[in-house]
């Protein structure tokens, strides 16, 4: 975090859009492959592309890479090293949302229709039947759709520490910033230093 801050205007700038061209290009395979992969049959074009759950699934993490790409290029163009102004928040404030929409609403989504229909793990198959032994005699059985359902619920958790780890760590980048000598810090009324701006 903290060598981000200290990329010149010039280095800035071709990290920046040379991500975000980069993911574009990578999300425009990407598209294309998950799309022919799903063809069960060969009639249309682009008979090189793999068919099967295997392809798209690959397809699919290639996607989201490439999406990733996009919004870091995004930010490190646009917002990364400016001085905070209304247009550049709201700018700033659209990459976060994009990014909290791929993470928290089309993954899970995609990966939700992707193990009902590709991987076809439905509440009628079995996983895992517990032995009879361990749960006093009975017979306990676990459905394809628990593990789905499990497998989202912890990419949902995880992504949500890691979003408010990210949360933390991103205000490294602007460092502590000017401080006014000890001699002139005062507390307020709500016990925070206050100092003393230029008049």
């Amino acid at each position: 975090m903290y060598r981000l801050a200290q990329l010149d205007e010039t280095q800035r700038r071709r990290i920046g859009w040379s991500l975000l061209a980069a993911g574009t290009f990578l999300l425009a395979i990407a598209v294309v492959w998950v799309h022919f992969s799903s063809l069960v049959d060969d009639t249309e074009s682009m008979g090189f592309i793999p068919r099967g759950w295997l392809s798209k699934g690959l397809a699919y993490v290639l996607a989201f890479g490439a999406s990733q790409m996009m919004v870091a290029g995004a930010a490190v163009a646009l917002v990364l090293g400016r001085p905070m102004t209304w247009a550049l928040a709201t700018t700033a404030a659209f990459i976060t949302w994009a990014e909290l929409v791929i993470i928290f609403g089309i993954v899970p989504s995609e990966w939700l229709t992707f193990a009902a229909t590709d991987l076809e793990w439905s509440p009628q198959q079995t996983a895992i039947t517990i032995p009879p032994f361990l749960v006093l005699g009975n017979e306990v059985a676990l459905s394809f759709a628990a593990i789905k359902d499990t497998v989202s619920a912890i990419y949902n958790v995880g992504m949500l520490g890691a979003a408010a780890v990210f949360a933390f760590k991103i205000q490294d980048l602007a460092g502590d910033g000017p401080t006014a000598p000890e001699s002139e810090l005062t507390p307020s009324p709500y016990g925070r230093p206050l100092t003393k701006g230029d008049r």
